[in-house]
């Protein structure tokens, strides 16, 4: 188990982290962590004969191939679409829609480019799921391994802010508990007379200040693409600049 040298008790697909953001710059000096909700396994030479025999996925199926699956995506695929090097990427619109609504425009790909060099992208659930619409059973032990995997992450590169791209994750309660002394709350915004809102859940670390979370639709769901109202509730959440 080689996991690119890093270990980790429970965190299997190793995060994204853009060099901007370890070097402390950011994204407009702000430290994001972009949370996705699962992988699909759709290469099949990566399921393993252990894989097909359950037609499942578990841990003690994995191999380096699913540990760097969320790395590849970033950085092998669509870093190297945006860059013009590849035709195609994984889960491109989704991420291209997603980039819509934090910038309220399509970015040109240096700017693409720049934000993912300047974040961490992060799966919670660490398990893949064999395809869309379709989840794999979750066991109540694994939702457990998540929370701790999802800790390890937060207390390892303590963001500032989190974008959790999952409601799914969100009305299931399968997130860590927000700290007390910090409560969750409901963002509003407002555009041309229309008050946006989403929730926010907080997170509370070992050491350090509570990690704020807003939680917005998936960006592949129809609801995940209104480009207005996500990206006044970012903007607002974020303190973004124009």
């Amino acid at each position: 188990m080689n996991m690119e040298n890093k270990e980790y008790k429970y965190v299997k697909f190793l995060p994204w982290v853009g060099e901007l953001y370890t070097n402390e710059t950011g994204f407009q000096g702000k430290k994001i962590l972009v949370l996705g909700d699962s992988h699909y396994c759709a290469k099949d030479e990566n399921r393993n004969d252990k894989c097909r025999s359950k037609g499942d996925c578990s841990y003690e199926c994995m191999n380096d191939n699913c540990y760097k699956m969320t790395r590849d995506l970033i950085r092998g695929e669509y870093m190297e679409y945006r860059s013009g090097r590849s035709k195609s990427a994984g889960h491109l619109q989704t991420i291209l829609t997603f980039e819509k609504n934090l910038f309220g425009y399509t970015p040109s790909p240096q700017e693409s480019i720049n934000f993912w060099n300047s974040v961490i992208f992060y799966n919670y659930i660490q398990h893949s799921q064999y395809k869309p619409r379709s989840r794999r059973k979750t066991e109540a032990e694994e939702i457990d391994d998540y929370k701790e995997a999802f800790k390890e992450v937060l207390a390892e590169y303590q963001p500032d802010y989190i974008i959790i791209w999952s409601k799914f994750l969100f009305t299931r309660d399968w997130l860590p508990d927000g700290a007390p002394e910090s409560p969750d709350y409901t963002l509003k915004a407002e555009y041309n007379g229309v008050i946006y809102d989403t929730p926010v859940r907080t997170f509370k670390l070992d050491a350090g200040d509570p990690i704020p979370a807003i939680i917005i639709q998936h960006p592949c769901c129809r609801f995940g693409k209104d480009q207005v109202k996500w990206h006044i509730l970012l903007k607002a959440f974020l303190e973004l600049e124009d």
